[in-house]
């Protein structure tokens, strides 16, 4: 008995040997329960995150995936805040390769700022919907005090990702939502009664992130738990799917929504980009939106696309990026749309804007090209007048 004791308590050191003399990394926790967002992204965490690529990631000190930011600004700098999801927060790609880096040099020469220096600041966190970025920015981007809110809205899933019957987030139960009472727009605060977004509870998931950045046996172990819980919540979000009746909920948004729960979704979503204008205003800021270009926009062969709408029944792949902008014409809010400037530059120089080798081209995010010309067109809007055509638009993105 004795003896089974002993080597049970020595296996776990054995383990750890072992592990540290083949030099066994694992990827670091980006994320940590948050009682007001659900989650976020954890202040000075580092290292390699193995996804669609092998990255080398640092979150910042105020806990976003950026450079290191100060609250204060100084009297001769204009801050963009640009809010969004896994597209913003682009774990895929360098830090220095990410559109909102590319963006903030891009605008160095800008003029059209008087001349001031021009930051742009990465609020972006994988799995947030619109209504976490309405509660980001009244919690958190407004001590930054920024001169424009940049709402980076991607349609394939932030539409869906605003109604809880939809939203592919790993544990939607622990996100918050915004549904209509009437005409009034209310937060549905109850994923705040969780366990575990509860301090005592955070606070004990702090020290088992402590004890798995510094024992690689625990690193191991939650490795595979964390495996096994991502597989469960993939079951689960195809289980949803099924159950909304759609086969796919990211080409829901190439056409009018025929279904109720999608007519309100898109009904939320909207209202939730008002009240997001109306913060931003109330903090002294202008908001812009930027709709990201989904994938099937930028597929580089014709043909794809064409097949791909006969599919779907569709003329084209434009409905809610026109909705969008015309949205944004009744509100007062500037509306920059990638497609159609991607879409041409994939095409005539025939590359994929997602994707990172010959397994995941077309899927996946966007990768160094497809940040580049993001900045690009952004920057663009942001510097010159948005009456250019599209040739000029084009040329543009040479």
């Amino acid at each position: 008995m004795a003896l089974a004791a002993a080597i049970t308590l020595m296996l776990p050191v054995v383990g750890e040997v072992a592990l540290r003399a083949m030099r066994v990394e694992f990827e670091p926790q980006l994320y940590i329960a948050d009682h007001e967002l659900g989650w976020a992204l954890r202040p000075g965490v580092q290292g390699i995150m193995v996804g669609e690529t092998r990255q080398y990631v640092r979150i910042n000190n105020h806990g976003f995936r950026d450079r290191d930011r100060t609250y204060s600004k100084a009297a001769d700098t204009f801050r963009i805040a640009v809010l969004g999801n896994s597209w913003t927060e682009a774990l895929q790609v360098p830090l220095d390769k990410t559109y909102c880096s590319l963006l903030e040099r891009r605008l160095e020469n800008c003029s059209s700022f008087g001349g001031k220096r021009v930051e742009v600041l990465n609020f972006g966190v994988s799995g947030y919907a619109t209504a976490q970025e309405l509660l980001l920015l009244r919690s958190e981007v407004r001590k930054y005090r920024p001169d424009i809110v940049l709402v980076a809205f991607y349609s394939a899933r932030d539409i869906a990702n605003n109604l809880r019957a939809f939203n592919n987030a790993a544990s939607p139960e622990q996100s918050p939502y915004f549904v209509y009472r009437g005409d009034s727009l209310v937060l549905d605060d109850s994923f705040r009664s969780l366990p575990v977004v509860q301090q005592r509870d955070i606070r004990l998931q702090k020290i088992r992130i402590w004890g798995n950045e510094h024992f690689r046996i625990l690193q191991a172990v939650n490795g595979m738990v964390r495996s096994g819980r991502m597989w469960v919540a993939a079951m689960a979000i195809r289980q949803r799917t099924a159950q909304s009746g759609l086969n796919n909920l990211e080409h829901s948004v190439y056409a009018p929504p025929a279904q109720p729960a999608l007519q309100e979704a898109w009904r939320v979503t909207e209202g939730l980009l008002v009240a997001i204008r109306d913060e931003a205003r109330r903090q002294g800021a202008e908001l812009r939106i930027v709709t990201l270009a989904n994938r099937p926009q930028v597929v580089p062969e014709p043909a794809r696309r064409l097949a791909f709408m006969q599919t779907l029944g569709v003329g084209d792949l434009s409905y809610a990026d026109n909705r969008i902008q015309a949205f944004g014409a009744r509100e007062g809010i500037p509306v920059t749309t990638l497609a159609p400037a991607l879409s041409a530059y994939a095409e005539t120089h025939q590359v994929y804007l997602n994707g990172f080798n010959t397994t995941n081209l077309g899927g996946g995010h966007w990768n160094e090209t497809g940040h580049r010309l993001a900045a690009e067109k952004i920057a663009d809007d942001l510097c010159h007048p948005a009456d250019r055509n599209p040739s000029q638009t084009l040329a543009s993105l040479q």
